[in-house]
């Protein structure tokens, strides 16, 4: 058994804001914005949805990836990642966006040694097309891919699984956690099924959490 895995979500939770809100905000706005609240009346936000608003970016790739670029990270969360794996954790990156714009992101911020965990993106005709793997054991027809089911995985090979999240597609995988780490529509999610969670702002919350409890060297 190895000691610990650090498991985060990365839109809204790794960075500051979802990569499709940032697209609805930047090229959509006309129609992208109403289009989410009318969907959030009676659907969840899945891979149907961005690939709605993901496929409709219109710009050519390299102005796709200029917005990546300018994703905004959590201003701690790379000193956290660097903390964590000094002090012999692995760090997951668990999304139900797209391996399109996270490893892109890692990769301009000199980010390594993290494992992604997330569906698959292609560039296509202006926008990015995500394609969930039907055939991975942690395939979710909701949201893509099953979080619950990836942390419980990991359960199996450390001895303890910290999580981060902040929407509902991380609910399992907190509930699932050792210790879950919660910000914004998570809390209450998680609030409202009496389970147990910490509750953060920014990753040097975290940080100072696992600091005072000696995880971090």
């Amino acid at each position: 058994m190895k000691k610990f895995a650090f498991v985060s979500d990365f839109d809204g939770t790794l960075t500051e804001k979802d990569f499709y809100h940032i697209i609805i905000d930047t090229y959509l706005q006309d129609w992208g914005r109403p289009f989410y609240e009318d969907w959030k009346k009676t659907k969840k936000i899945n891979v149907e949805f961005l690939n709605k608003i993901l496929g409709s970016i219109g710009r050519t790739e390299e102005e796709i990836l200029a917005e990546i670029h300018r994703l905004p990270l959590d201003e701690y969360a790379v000193n956290f990642i660097r903390r964590v794996q000094e002090a012999g954790g692995k760090f997951y990156i668990l999304s139900a966006g797209t391996t399109y714009y996270i490893d892109r992101l890692l990769a301009h911020r000199g980010i390594e040694g993290v494992t992604v965990i997330s569906m698959s993106g292609v560039y296509k005709d202006g926008g990015i097309e995500i394609t969930p793997d039907e055939g991975s054991p942690y395939f979710s027809e909701i949201f893509g891919i099953n979080k619950a089911k990836v942390v419980e995985d990991l359960k199996k090979k450390f001895e303890t699984v910290f999580f981060a999240g902040d929407s509902e597609p991380d609910l399992g995988a907190a509930k699932e956690a050792d210790v879950a780490f919660a910000k914004k529509d998570l809390k209450e999610l998680l609030s409202k099924e009496q389970q147990e969670f910490v509750a953060f702002k920014n990753f040097k919350e975290i940080e100072e959490y696992l600091e005072n409890r000696g995880w971090l060297s």
